[in-house]
């Protein structure tokens, strides 16, 4: 993890040098998946949300539903990174993007951990301190995006990323769309 946040694309190389069994980035998927279901469970025992705002949130209800649109969100985001990333000229594959999505989750997951007892030790320094840690996790995301696809500039994984993010957040659009916003718990008129 400590190589992950100071040479992200070293780290990012060494997970693609391993050439990992598909069942074990499946696994780690799934793994990964189940811990931040439990995360943000336990999260939202902590602190839970203010009743005022209407937010997508399906754990407390559903915690198997959330789990498999995390799955889906993930394998989907993987599919677009891999081709968004050719279409620029990358050579980047499903199968170790994936796992490097994996361990991005995993790490994101300890990150927020660390994140969630700054705040509540020290409440004005936990805002800054998730301000930091998605400028890291960024940053982290680009660089193995980078060495996936074999760019010479985070400049084209960014725009990969970028592609992949506004791809996604048009298809959550239009799955929320299609379930109806009275299921998911949203305002139907707004």
């Amino acid at each position: 993890m400590i190589l992950t946040l100071r040479q992200p694309g070293v780290a990012a190389r060494s997970i693609l040098l391993r050439q990992w069994p598909n069942e074990a980035i499946w696994t780690g998927l799934f793994l990964a998946v189940v811990l931040n279901a439990l995360f943000f469970g336990v999260l939202g025992l902590i602190a839970p949300s203010s009743s005022e705002l209407p937010i997508f949130d399906m754990s407390p209800d559903s915690p198997g539903l959330s789990m498999m649109v995390s799955a889906i969100r993930s394998v989907v985001f993987a599919t677009m990174l891999t081709f968004g990333g050719r279409w620029l000229g990358g050579t980047g594959q499903f199968m170790p993007i994936l796992a490097l999505l994996v361990w991005d989750q995993l790490l994101q997951l300890a990150l927020m951990g660390l994140g969630i007892v700054v705040l509540l030790v020290l409440p004005p320094l936990g805002s800054m301190m998730f301000l930091l840690i998605g400028l890291v996790l960024l940053f982290v995301l680009l660089n193995f995006v980078n060495e996936a696809h074999g760019f010479a500039s985070l400049w084209r994984s960014f725009a990969v990323v970028l592609m992949a993010s506004i791809v996604m957040f048009f298809a959550m659009i239009f799955i929320v769309g299609l379930l109806g916003p009275a299921n998911l718990g949203l305002l139907e008129n707004v």
